[in-house]
């Protein structure tokens, strides 16, 4: 029989575990957790951004739109009528009234012109008198607000007045100009 060996050696202790902490540690006990983030739609986001700039640009064009709009006109929508009624010569005046006028205008608005046969004066603007020369001829105008409403309106009256008198066989023009000095009314005698 084989001799016993000698004794195992005693072997040391294996240090106990740590005893636990009084109290838990702080933070997570893993890595920390951050919820995913929300997700977004990039093309939604570009679309409204878009039509948003385009509602903006269209508005401000209508703004502009608006407020330019009138002084690039030539005036034609806005130009009114205006008829006359039957001319009344007396001496070296002839007297004539507004029959109607399609709106009501200031008066400043206008202006007046006179016409013997093909030659035309230079306009003058209609005022309660004012004068117009006519190649060698001067008239006198003078306007009459009827209603005193400060535009010309039907029933307003014209005289004008031949300082040389009326020349027989001649044809007169007399005009009321808008802005642009084309006519929106006139009436026509002969003397």
């Amino acid at each position: 029989m084989a001799t016993p060996g000698p004794p195992p050696a005693p072997q040391s202790a294996a240090p106990p575990y740590p005893p636990p902490p009084p109290y838990p540690p702080y933070g997570p006990v893993g890595p920390p957790y951050y919820p995913p983030p929300p997700k977004t739609n990039h093309g939604l986001i570009i679309l409204v951004v878009v039509v948003a700039f385009v509602l903006a640009l269209v508005g401000a064009a209508a703004i502009l739109y608006m407020m330019v709009g009138r002084l690039i006109t030539d005036g034609t929508q806005d130009r009114p009528f205006i008829t006359f009624g039957p001319p009344l010569v007396s001496g070296t005046d002839v007297a004539f009234q507004v029959a109607s006028a399609s709106r009501a205008v200031a008066i400043g608005t206008y202006s007046v012109n006179l016409l013997v046969n093909t030659t035309a004066g230079s306009p003058r603007p209609l005022a309660t008198s004012f004068t117009i020369i006519v190649g060698l001829d001067t008239f006198t105008g003078t306007f009459t607000d009827n209603d005193g409403s400060g535009t010309l309106t039907a029933r307003d009256a014209f005289r004008i007045t031949a300082n040389s008198g009326w020349r027989s066989g001649i044809t007169y023009q007399f005009e009321v100009l808008w802005t642009d000095l084309s006519p929106v009314g006139f009436r026509t005698w002969t003397a």
